[in-house]
């Protein structure tokens, strides 16, 4: 449970601290076709067993320790569980009209994970990926 906390905040604060957090995908054009475009890329890829361009659709090119832990440990449920059969959104919560976040349940053979992924607007010219964070507990998929 420290591990998950310790790597969702640190990758929380990574993407805080980003100053051109959105840098590395002004050219595919999700930011105009919105945020469900860009979370389902890459659970797509995901569902595909390409990890590796999952992790670049969401994140670009970066390669900090938190992103390679979180690669890992996802490698580890796919050995574990299986590749992953597809997905849901089960949540789409918006705080004003500036923010939003996405929870996706990613369904493995025996037991799911969540997503939560945030996106930000702030002046309407794009949403911008500020935050994710991934849970093993399936309790989590009924936190508001």
């Amino acid at each position: 449970m420290r591990i998950r906390n310790y790597l969702a905040m640190s990758l929380f604060l990574l993407l805080l601290a980003s100053p051109y957090p959105s840098a590395a995908f002004q050219a595919s054009g999700w930011r105009q076709q919105g945020p469900e475009a860009h979370a389902e890329k890459f659970l797509d890829l995901l569902v595909q067993g390409q990890m590796e361009d999952a992790f670049k659709t969401l994140l670009g090119n970066d390669r900090t320790d938190t992103v390679i832990e979180l690669k890992h440990d996802l490698e580890g449920e796919y050995t574990k569980h299986g590749n992953p059969l597809g997905y849901e959104r089960i949540l789409k919560q918006r705080v004003g009209s500036s923010l939003i976040r996405l929870r996706y349940l990613l369904l493995f053979p025996k037991m799911p994970k969540t997503f939560d992924i945030y996106y930000y607007n702030p002046d309407n010219q794009g949403w911008e990926l500020r935050s994710f964070t991934y849970g093993r507990d399936i309790k989590s998929a009924f936190a508001r």
